[in-house]
């Protein structure tokens, strides 16, 4: 792991990406594995990656409809 990762805590665990180039902030939605979800807050700890919490957005027709719309793409570290 490195500080140029992020640690996303999804709802089924977690996942390490690459940190995006736009800075992930509390309230950003993020697109993974065909789902949107909204980030609930982001801990910064010294020299390690960042961590985030998320929850899924809503289905409801208008979230199907503009899912991927405004939302940050992650990419997994490899």
């Amino acid at each position: 792991m490195s500080a140029s990762s992020v640690i996303v805590y999804f709802p089924d665990g977690s996942r390490e990406f690459v940190y995006p180039a736009k800075p992930l902030n509390e309230g950003d939605a993020i697109w993974h594995d065909g789902a949107r979800y909204r980030i609930l807050s982001i801990t910064q700890n010294d020299g390690r990656p960042h961590t985030a919490t998320v929850e899924p957005e809503t289905d409801d027709l208008g979230a199907l409809l503009t899912s991927e719309e405004g939302a940050l793409r992650l990419v997994a570290v490899e």
